[in-house]
């Protein structure tokens, strides 16, 4: 054979293969006037299993509330931070944990001006109790929330959960 019919052989064996592959899309099938209609919604994968919500109280005034933040241990490791916001501003983090009992431990910082840099709250003005036990069971989502009490120096910890 000559190297044009090998060439034109190649091309319409491509060329066949190709038409082969269509696929004709699917068909839905019409509503009748009045029928009703529920859509279905695909089942929602978490991307976390945990999240934390905190916030101060009692703040004096503007002037006092100052940007802060907590750092965040998860059974006595630095998995990470909230989002920034003032004190009196709810401040969120999410993770994915494993199905286990779990020690939380929180560490306030807030900014200092002076130095522009965040720094850790002297001990005595720190939320007590800082931490709390929690347990998360497969196909659950755990919410922790903190609320501190400034004037009072004392923090109330709320565990809920969601299936």
């Amino acid at each position: 054979m000559k190297k044009g019919s090998i060439l034109l052989l190649v091309l319409c064996v491509a060329l066949l293969s190709v038409q082969g592959c269509k696929t004709v899309p699917e068909k839905k099938p019409r509503l009748e006037p009045g029928e009703p209609f529920e859509p279905v919604e695909p089942e929602r994968v978490r991307e976390y299993n945990f999240q934390l919500i905190t916030f101060d109280e009692s703040i004096p005034g503007p002037d006092e509330d100052q940007r802060s933040y907590y750092r965040v241990f998860i059974d006595k490791v630095d998995i990470g931070r909230t989002t920034i916001g003032l004190e009196s501003q709810k401040k969120y983090f999410e993770a994915k944990l494993t199905h286990n009992r779990h020690l939380l431990i929180l560490e306030k910082w807030v900014l200092d001006t002076k130095k522009e840099r965040y720094v850790k709250v002297n001990n005595i003005h720190q939320p007590r109790p800082n931490y709390v036990y929690f347990e998360i069971d497969p196909g659950t989502m755990v919410e922790v929330t903190m609320v501190y009490d400034i004037k009072e120096r004392k923090a109330v910890f709320t565990v809920s959960t969601e299936n």
